[in-house]
Order: C-alpha cells, then structure tokens, then sequence
C-alpha cells in the first residue's frame, strides 16, 4: 500500500473539520429561522426539535475549532458568543428549577405516572416501585391484565380505590367520586377523566396516553418515497385535552405519556394551561424515553443497549391551585419508559 503524507492527511482533516463547522453552523442558523417562523408546520422542523437539546451540543467546539484550525477571528469570536448564551438557556430552562417552599399545613398529594409499555413491566417490579416511593394517587398506561389481576390486587390495602380498564389505570389512596373513559379527538387511544375527593376538595385527574409520532414512508412525486415524520393525531388530542382543562372549575391534574417533548407546539399549546412539574421543579433534562433499547440495528448480533433515555415525553402536569414541591425521574423497571414522580402542594381551593 501507498503510504499516505502526513502533512496531506493533516490538510484533509483540517478541511474536514471546517467544512463540519461552516455546515452545522449553517444547519443550526438555518433550524432557528425556520422554527421562528413556521415552529411544528414544516415536518422536518417538528422532527428536528425532538433533539433539542442534543443538537445544540456539538456548538461548544465551535470556539476550539475557530480558534485553532480555521484561524478567522470574527468566527471564534461569533461562535464563542453564541455558546455563552447556549449556556445561559440551558441553565434556565434545565438547570434552575423554582420549586414552592411551603411548610405550613398546606394539604400535599403524591402522584407517580408510569407507561407500563405492556408487558415489558413485571409485576413485582411495579409493585416494588409503589412500595418504595409510596404515592397517593397512581397514573398507569399500557396495563395488561396481568396488572389489573395481580398489582391492584396486592396494592387494594394501601390504594382501595381503583380503576383498571386496559389499557390504562389509576389508584388512589383518595375516594374516586367519578370515572370516565375518553378517547380524545375521537381516536383510538385511550385516556381517563376522574375526579377524586382529596382533603375535602373535589380534584379532577386526566390520565393521558396520546398517539406517537413516528416516521413513516411517503409517496412524493408519484415514485419517489422518502421518510416524513407524521405527528397530525397527536396534535389534535392535545389540542382537545386542552380545551376540556379550560372548561374544568376544579383543580387539575394530568399525568401520563404525551409523546412528545418540551420543544414541541404541542407542549406550549398545554403549558399555556397548566404547569410542568418537573419543569418548575425538577433538575436537569429529565428525559424518560427510551431506555433499554437494543441497538442492533446499528450492529447486528449485538447486546447493546440505550440504557440512557434522549427524550423526555412523559409528564405531570398541574393546573393553577396547585405549586410544585419536587419532581423526578425514578428509576428503570423494565418498560422502555422511566417511570417520574412529583409532590404537588394546594395552595388554594375552588369555590
């Protein structure tokens, strides 16, 4: 073989990084602009943002790149600013919660959401995650029987108030007045309406499993099939979710999987409604999804396995009588979604 110069293989890599940093520079200026003025209209746009935000973080060796390999001035200097103020958003929107520091007699509710992802969640798992954290009230999605027949009957002591209709659940340690099933926007996915009497004060409770978002094969041009990422059924169960904790008098409490991250139109279209938990008073990313995937698509017959979740799509949300104490991220069972808890305190009651 051909021994390769070193000074060509350095010339190369050098041309390599530059054009690496001219091109995600471009990218990310070219994301911001379009998000500004189309946000999740555009499909691609709406994909892109479920990565915020990873695809911000190869921005940091903009400076380091600038400063020793394309020599330009005005581009260390423009990237170095733009990573003081990447830093400056994270640190507000990830890493200052504000939680409420009350530590009067104000009554306090516990809630745990898990999506059960089937039959993937053993039930003396589940069990075990509800004996250790001890909740009040319990939001579960994709239950199977199995749950229903062992788990609520071995929790029936501590949670005498239950309502398993597959494929979605609650228990509560407070009596449940009423009880519906929805199916909001008129499709398949099921979802809970219940109100429950806690300290006194009629409180209603959304149970939410929304449709996934995916990325499907489309015909463009009549030949022509290209991915394109579909969320149009999610977004209008949202959009009915929201309309119904409009009308709602009470207090409110949603809790479930969303299927979608905070970046999303459909999480401002909720948030200008109610309160993220863990947003207000959680640490860090908080991403819950997807743990423990294989990946053998990337190399087959391998074990590999993304124990580290990259997005955060299951919430617990709060209406306006209610502050956040704590919120978290709890630890794996054996479901692809990372179950997340919160103590909610009510600050004030409804007439």
């Amino acid at each position: 073989m051909k021994h390769i110069p070193k000074d060509i293989i350095q010339r190369c890599l050098k041309q390599a990084a530059i054009f690496l940093a001219y091109s995600y520079s471009a990218f990310i200026i070219s994301y911001l602009v379009l998000k500004l003025i189309f946000w999740d209209r555009l499909w691609i746009i709406a994909l892109i943002s479920t990565f915020s935000p990873l695809i911000f973080f190869p921005a940091f060796l903009l400076p380091i790149i600038g400063l020793l390999i394309i020599k330009k001035r005005w581009f260390t200097i423009i990237s170095a600013i733009a990573c003081i103020l990447l830093i400056s958003w994270l640190h507000i929107k990830y890493f200052s919660p504000a939680p409420i520091n009350i530590t009067d007699s104000h009554p306090r509710i516990k809630i745990l959401s898990h999506n059960l992802s089937w039959h993937k969640t053993q039930s003396p798992t589940l069990f075990k995650l509800i004996d250790q954290q001890k909740p009040d009230l319990i939001f579960l999605q994709e239950i199977v029987p199995e749950n229903t027949k062992r788990v609520f009957t071995w929790l029936k002591a501590d949670y005498p108030y239950q309502i398993g209709i597959h494929p979605v659940g609650i228990l509560s340690k407070y009596p449940i007045v009423s009880s519906e099933i929805l199916h909001l926007a008129g499709h398949p996915e099921t979802q809970q309406r219940a109100i429950i009497k806690f300290n006194e004060q009629e409180v209603v409770i959304y149970n939410m499993q929304a449709t996934g978002p995916w990325l499907k094969l489309s015909k463009k041009w009549g030949f022509l099939k290209i991915p394109v990422y579909k969320y149009d059924k999610r977004s209008p169960e949202i959009q009915d979710l929201v309309q119904r904790v409009e009308r709602e008098t009470l207090p409110v409490i949603v809790a479930g999987d969303f299927n979608m991250t905070d970046e999303t139109q459909d999480y401002d279209r909720v948030q200008k409604v109610m309160q993220d938990s863990f947003r207000k008073s959680g640490w860090g990313f908080g991403f819950t999804w997807p743990h423990g995937w294989e990946l053998k698509f990337l190399v087959k017959k391998s074990n590999w396995r993304l124990n580290y979740p990259v997005f955060r799509i299951d919430y617990i949300w709060y209406s306006k009588h209610w502050g956040a104490k704590s919120s978290s991220v709890l630890e794996a069972t054996e479901s692809d979604h990372l179950p997340v808890g919160a103590e909610l305190i009510l600050l004030k009651e409804a007439v």
